[in-house]
């Protein structure tokens, strides 16, 4: 009664309080309002009993994963846990999945998953299948409000004059401790914010790049204190690191070229961010198996392009000649991050590719664009026709994936050339494929400068050349990969 008066408080904007007081001054009100409040019951047992399963299997994911909370998972994390589940369930959950389950991605409504993706959440856990956990839960004594309230869903008479006298003291007491309790959050922070430093000596250089934390936390009470590097190394993990309160420098080298950031997370707290670019020297490519995808790029992933003959291209007898094997299914990436000075929600960029099984390519003849920006990573995908599921396009907060909607026209030519185009102007994104529009749309989160570019193939696709231009500088960037 309490958490539904706190509610109503809040959602309508006190006009709850009104409510109460017309209880006390009006008693006959609350015949009528004792309908509203009936409805309302009714319509929270459905609501809740059709989620609970999957909040408490969420809590159970994260419990068993014992990480730190997943408020303060980053991308990496989410990348981490979709190979993690992989390896026990056999099911791939995408990360932006994920990231929905667990409020990373903000929905209007509560997220509801595909029956799949419930499959590989609960085989994780141990169970057969969703529905294994479902029946399982259902005849144990846990805390998920079902057997309690399922039986019994039309709400029994209420003495709403006698709820309203408690109710009017009980949302005085949350106020009062609420108020108190900000009060004193309110004071640790500024205290924590007043009494620490941390900096960093360089955040742009190209690999292999040392960067130097300088800090001083002396006078934070708390030693949980982590830098947490946000990279992912495939032998050891994610990369955070605790701080010594008595020292004063902390240094981590970064030798994959990308965009990173080095949180400082005091008791799980996200307390400040830092952004690091570690430039490439040229394109920096590498072969992904499928099964160690998830892992990420490493130095023993690394492949060189030895010439450039207008191509940048990997076939898989080269491949194979490094070492790798073509036999089982891989990707190739190519990389590059650099200060572009370009815009990333004002430019034009035209691509000229090819994904082909003469080539080696392998179905559904995967083409990936991710465009890394300062503040958003944007990213195209575009399949094979037939394979539309896979294909998706991401831009600032907008995500539209092939799962849910009808993306048929995001595909490639599987014989032929292809002929990207996208044009960004103030948050207006136009795509088409081959002289075809295949999309037009807005977003509102701002993607920042382009810091990076990364081209995936499934199998070895080829591409031509690449232009980027920012539409208000009129800065160009153009690899035709000839010199």
């Amino acid at each position: 009664m309490v958490i539904i008066s706190v509610w109503l408080l809040v959602s309508l904007k006190f006009k709850g309080f009104c409510f109460i007081i017309a209880f006390i001054i009006y008693p006959k009100s609350v015949h009528c309002l004792s309908k509203l409040y009936s409805k309302f019951f009714f319509t929270f047992e459905l609501m809740t009993n059709s989620n609970d399963y999957l909040k408490y299997c969420l809590q159970e994911v994260e419990k068993k994963l014992n990480w730190k909370k997943s408020i303060l998972w980053k991308d990496p994390d989410y990348t981490k846990l979709s190979k993690v589940i992989y390896n026990e369930s056999n099911i791939t959950i995408s990360t932006n999945t994920l990231k929905r389950l667990f409020g990373k991605i903000k929905y209007s409504k509560a997220y509801n998953p595909q029956k799949g993706t419930k499959d590989a959440l609960t085989k994780y856990l141990g169970y057969e299948n969703w529905d294994d956990f479902v029946t399982k839960y259902n005849h144990q004594d846990v805390e998920l409000n079902l057997n309690k309230k399922t039986t019994n869903l039309v709400p029994t008479k209420i003495n709403f004059k006698n709820m309203a006298y408690k109710s009017l003291f009980f949302v005085g007491i949350i106020l009062i401790l609420i108020t108190i309790y900000s009060s004193l959050y309110s004071k640790n922070s500024n205290n924590i914010i007043d009494h620490y430093t941390f900096e960093l000596k360089d955040s742009i250089s190209e690999v292999p790049f040392t960067v130097s934390i300088n800090y001083d936390l002396q006078k934070v009470k708390s030693d949980s204190i982590y830098a947490n590097f946000n990279y992912l190394k495939s032998y050891l993990g994610l990369q955070v690191v605790k701080l010594n309160k008595s020292k004063h420098v902390n240094n981590f080298t970064y030798q994959i070229p990308g965009y990173y950031q080095i949180d400082l997370e005091i008791d799980n707290n996200l307390i400040e961010r830092k952004n690091i670019l570690a430039m490439s020297d040229g394109w920096d490519s590498h072969i992904l198996p499928e099964n160690h995808r998830q892992e990420g790029f490493w130095l023993d992933t690394k492949i060189e392009l030895n010439n450039k003959n207008g191509y940048l291209y990997f076939s898989p007898d080269s491949i194979k000649s490094k070492g790798f094997d073509t036999n089982s299914v891989y990707y190739v990436a190519n990389r590059l991050f650099k200060k572009f000075e370009i815009d990333g929600d004002n430019f034009k960029l035209e691509m000229k590719f090819k994904n082909t099984k003469e080539l080696g390519g392998i179905t559904c003849y995967d083409f990936i664009l991710n465009l890394v920006c300062a503040n958003e990573t944007s990213s195209i995908k575009l399949m094979e026709e037939g394979c539309g599921r896979f294909s998706g396009l991401k831009m600032g907060d907008l995500i539209i994936e092939g799962v849910d909607n009808d993306l048929s026209s995001f595909k490639v030519d599987t014989k032929n050339w292809n002929i990207l185009n996208i044009l960004v102007k103030n948050k207006k994104v136009k795509v088409s494929i081959n002289s075809e529009l295949i999309y037009n749309g807005n977003y509102k989160t701002p993607n920042g400068m382009l810091v990076g570019i990364e081209n995936i193939f499934k199998g070895s696709g080829m591409v031509d050349y690449i232009k980027i231009e920012d539409l208000k500088s009129q800065k160009v960037f153009f690899d035709d990969f000839k010199n």
